[in-house]
């Protein structure tokens, strides 16, 4: 009997725990029915924060008082001044990757973008949003972008799937653009509800000498003397790596680069004085009869080329702007077909001796 009647006294305990158990489970539970956050906003049913990296205290981006930019493909973005914030709406039937922004690859730059860029294909680009195949069952993405200063160039980069294409300042007068902030809202009420966003936290990218490789994007093709070259892009010229050793402008102080343009002319770019403390100065030269001048040749006599006859001289480096396919040098342009790199013989003094 004294086991039944201990048995018996333990069934009560247990059942009651179990009991306070689902209640603890039930509050639990009614904190998400419309409850006050922490920062005494109350959330919006349907409406999911892109982005969301940092989680709910993550820092958030009021759109009161924000312009609104309703987004549609071909529409310019134009008439917002530096430092201006901007909210982007874009309805969900622009959100597939058969929209012309994605399929065309209509975007330039990595956050920075230039100001030309499709809004979805940035969206995409930078991991804020990932393009369906369907139109996707919400009402909108709002994006938060900011206008900042022009990028003298906008670099290519693939990310998340997107490879974005390089431009120029020679080749673009606007702004550029940088993602903020982003939200998907569900249906047209929670679009309508949506007061903030939160921000996009800071991109952390790790350096890789292979992802900023100049060569990996390179094509061999063959120069006026039927030798070997790279043909010419942007990625010969850029400046990829935080190593100034890589810079094309420190690389020009041990090797000189020749270039060839589509109206058969060979230049050469090299450096022309280099004093400590003061601006290093270039010189670009004209490599006559190119096309029975080798490599070889040049290097048995010396480089710089001594024979080569001076186009332009004492130029400071942004006055040479490079481009796409073309550089420019104090307002004259040259189409660019293919570049090769050849090492330094001689120093600029003995250059210009």
């Amino acid at each position: 009997d004294s086991r039944i009647e201990e048995g018996a006294s333990h069934m009560p305990a247990k059942k009651k725990a179990k009991t306070e158990e689902g209640e603890g489970e039930e509050e639990k539970g009614g904190s998400d029915s419309g409850a006050p956050e922490k920062d005494g906003s109350t959330p919006v049913a349907g409406v999911a924060l892109a982005l969301t990296a940092g989680g709910p205290e993550a820092p958030k981006l009021a759109l009161e008082g924000l312009e609104v930019f309703q987004y549609e493909p071909d529409k310019q973005f134009a008439g917002y001044a530096i430092g201006q914030v901007v909210r982007v709406d874009v309805e969900a039937k622009y959100l597939t990757q058969d929209t012309i922004g994605i399929k065309e690859r209509r975007i330039w730059g990595d956050d920075p973008y230039a100001d030309c860029s499709d809004m979805v294909a940035i969206a995409a680009h930078t991991g804020a949003y990932t393009p369906t195949a369907d139109t996707p069952k919400i009402a909108a993405l709002v994006l938060t972008v900011r206008v900042v200063p022009r990028n003298r160039i906008h670099l290519a980069a693939l990310r998340s799937g997107l490879k974005s294409r390089s431009l120029t300042e020679v080749e673009h007068t606007g702004n550029s653009l940088r993602l903020e902030g982003c939200a998907v809202c569900k249906t047209a009420e929670d679009r309508a509800k949506l007061t903030h966003v939160i921000l996009r936290p800071a991109q952390l990218d790790r350096f890789s000498i292979k992802s900023h490789n100049a060569f990996a994007e390179a094509r061999v093709i063959f120069s006026l003397s039927n030798e070997p070259a790279f043909k010419f892009s942007l990625s010969m010229v850029a400046d990829r790596s935080p190593d100034s050793k890589n810079w094309t402008s420190v690389r020009l102080m041990s090797q000189a680069l020749y270039l060839e343009t589509d109206d058969g002319k060979r230049l050469e770019l090299s450096v022309q004085e280099h004093v400590a403390g003061e601006k290093v100065t270039y010189r670009i030269a004209e490599v006559a009869s190119p096309r029975t001048t080798s490599k070889a040749a040049i290097l048995d006599k010396r480089v710089p080329f001594p024979d080569a006859a001076e186009v332009e001289g004492n130029l400071i480096w942004d006055e040479i702007e490079w481009g796409a396919t073309a550089f420019r040098v104090r307002g004259v342009t040259r189409k660019l077909v293919c570049c090769f790199w050849l090492p330094v013989t001689a120093g600029p003094s003995a250059m210009t001796a």
